[in-house]
């Protein structure tokens, strides 16, 4: 007989993986899987139990009163296969492939499905992305598919290099309700106030008899009223969009008389945030000298300092 001794419990560390690792092998044996998701034409084996875990599209069919939750076939529509088995593997091991080849198609699938582990290691993976060339395209591509973090960084990323990305064929392909949403956002950063005019005439240019009727529209949402008088009337007397449109020309004309009647600190209300820098602050104490009383502290203090990381200045 065993004597009586304290109970001793035993935990297998592997165990876990190893069960998820067996339930994979166990779906190529359609004997001991319980449902078979046809996506595409194509079948998946599957086990309700791992899917409902990973999904709360799938809990809900399966654990609801719905036909499916007793079918042992179950048709997913619209949804590409591919993208389907990639969602499946990692359901069962917790691993899964991102590229810019399926990103977006993951995202689209995991919203639809409700994968919301694979929506955010994609959704980072598209913040790690981000560039000048892509930045227009994401933030769309994020407010489409509710990927609020993706949309905001894209949107923070247009504000501060605005110059940059108007140069990109990306904002160039822009339709005219997405340019009017941007040029509306009193944020953009630019070197120059200039940019913005040049960039709504690149932007006609590249299709001018389609978007020529838009210019009026535009031209009233680049803030004319702080540009250089002397810019503006090198646009009436050079630029042929300018020269063609009445409408135009009135607008220039408006905002040209509106600068001369308006004071010059008034002027500058309406111009657009110039180039911002990221700076370190240093704040340090203060001792106060002999003949200062601590109920009256000055006003201000010069135990500051700002470093640009960027200039070392």
């Amino acid at each position: 007989m065993v004597r009586n001794i304290d109970d001793f419990d035993f935990c297998l560390p592997s165990h876990p993986q190893s069960v998820l690792e067996g339930l994979q092998t166990l779906r190529s044996n359609p004997k001991l899987s319980d449902v078979t998701l046809i996506v595409g034409g194509h079948e998946f084996p599957c086990h309700r139990s791992i899917l409902a875990l990973s999904s709360q599209y799938f809990n809900a069919m399966f654990a609801g009163d719905f036909m499916e939750s007793f079918s042992a076939r179950v048709e997913i529509k619209e949804v590409d296969p591919v993208i389907m088995e990639s969602l499946i593997n990692f359901a069962y091991t917790g691993k899964v492939t991102i590229n810019q080849a399926n990103v977006e198609a993951l995202i689209r699938t995991s919203s639809q499905l409700h994968f919301p582990i694979i929506q955010k290691v994609c959704s980072r993976y598209l913040r790690q992305q981000m560039d000048a060339s892509n930045c227009l395209g994401i933030c769309e591509f994020g407010e489409m598919h509710g990927c609020s973090e993706v949309s905001s960084e894209a949107w923070s990323f247009l504000q501060e290099h605005f110059e940059l990305v108007s140069q990109q064929e990306e904002f160039l392909q822009l339709s005219k309700e997405r340019l009017v949403i941007y040029l509306s956002n009193n944020l953009l950063q630019v070197q120059k106030e200039q940019s913005l005019v040049e960039a709504v005439l690149k932007w006609v240019k590249y299709e001018k008899s389609a978007r020529v009727v838009h210019l009026p529209e535009l031209l009233d949402l680049v803030h004319l009223v702080s540009l250089p008088d002397q810019y503006l009337q090198n646009m009436l007397s050079s630029e042929p969009l300018i020269q063609e449109s009445e409408a135009c020309k009135a607008i220039i004309a408006r905002h040209r008389s509106t600068a001369e009647n308006r004071p010059f600190v008034q002027q500058r209300l309406k111009a657009l945030p110039q180039k911002l820098e990221e700076v370190l602050v240093v704040v340090g104490g203060r001792a106060l000298e002999e003949n200062e009383e601590d109920e009256q502290p000055p006003h201000f203090s010069r135990n500051f300092a700002f470093y640009n990381t960027n200039t070392k200045i």
